[in-house]
């Protein structure tokens, strides 16, 4: 890791786990501490337990979506910056992502997601 980048703590939320466990490595191996949870219910429990920088969200989850966790998230005191990822689709009509951003995500993004554009979104978000 680069000396002047501060370590962070992400939480990466989907319910994929080959996508859970490239993300880990990738900011593992960029010096950050990261927790993976493979739904909405795990990842507020993740996110009540890490305190984390950044939450890394998918949008269509079994169980429910990734609005659920950015309300709840966007509620917490010391509220986390969020990336939404979805490779599309819509709930009530409304474009997931879309929702996403009302509800308070930094980010959102279209899977499939290039890795290193999410690094410069994650870093981005960090350096903010």
């Amino acid at each position: 890791m680069d000396p002047e980048r501060k370590s962070a703590v992400i939480v990466v939320v989907d319910d994929d786990g080959a996508i859970r466990s490239l993300f880990e490595d990738v900011f593992v191996d960029r010096g950050h501490t990261v927790s993976t949870a493979g739904s909405v219910a795990e990842g507020l429990v993740a996110c009540a337990a890490a305190h984390p920088d950044v939450v890394i969200v998918d949008m269509k989850m079994p169980g429910g979506n990734g609005i659920v966790l950015i309300d709840a998230l966007r509620r917490a005191p010391a509220s986390p910056r969020i990336v939404a990822m979805s490779g599309g689709g819509t709930e009530g009509g409304f474009d997931l992502l879309e929702k996403a951003h009302d509800a308070g995500a930094d980010v959102t993004l279209h899977k499939p997601v290039r890795i290193d554009v999410m690094i410069e979104v994650v870093e981005n978000l960090l350096a903010a």
